[in-house]
């Protein structure tokens, strides 16, 4: 996995030595249920997914430059067949509520669409956010995507959960960066 910079922060990949500050933020009760899935209840929890997330090396662990302390984590999936045939993957990110509201998830969107776009040469990235989740709204719309569709997915209680999809271009990416 390719680490990437930004101004203040280093996306790298994911180490079992980040598990005490992976299990730091995931136990929050606003953290995992605003993405999608539910606090963990114990570091074995944590444990499991991040050797998981590890293992498929598809997230990049987000730390600020200046510790090389886990505060968050973003990743580019596939997810099903069609997102494979059509050249896209999504994106889906999560940040430690201490370091909402700084910008930084902006900074490290903006990092993963470069890298998608001229490294990948993916066609296009794709995101989603539940209808409630106000704060990655505004992420992804100051990032460029726009909106497609709303869709229903499962989500960690058994229920189905509404997302609103949105979609940026290679084509429309590389023009707004001229």
């Amino acid at each position: 996995m390719k680490t990437l910079v930004t101004d203040r922060l280093i996306l790298r990949g994911l180490k079992v030595d980040d598990l005490d500050d992976f299990f730091s933020y995931c136990r929050k009760p606003k953290i995992g249920p605003m993405a999608g899935w539910a606090p963990h209840k114990t570091i074995e929890d944590s444990y499991d997914i991040l050797r998981i997330m590890i293992r498929e090396n598809e997230v990049w662990g987000i730390t600020l430059k200046e510790s090389d302390h886990l505060i968050g984590t973003i990743g580019l999936h596939v997810r099903n067949f069609d997102n494979a045939l059509l050249n896209q993957k999504e994106i889906g990110y999560v940040l430690d509520d201490n370091y909402w509201g700084k910008g930084l998830m902006l900074e490290a969107v903006d990092a993963i669409l470069k890298y998608a776009f001229h490294n990948l040469e993916l066609t296009r990235v794709i995101c989603g956010h539940a209808t409630n989740n106000i704060q990655s709204k505004r992420v992804i719309e100051k990032s460029g995507f726009i909106y497609t569709h709303n869709e229903f997915r499962d989500h960690y209680d058994h229920t189905k959960i509404e997302i609103m999809m949105y979609m940026v271009e290679k084509t429309d990416y590389k023009e707004r960066q001229k």
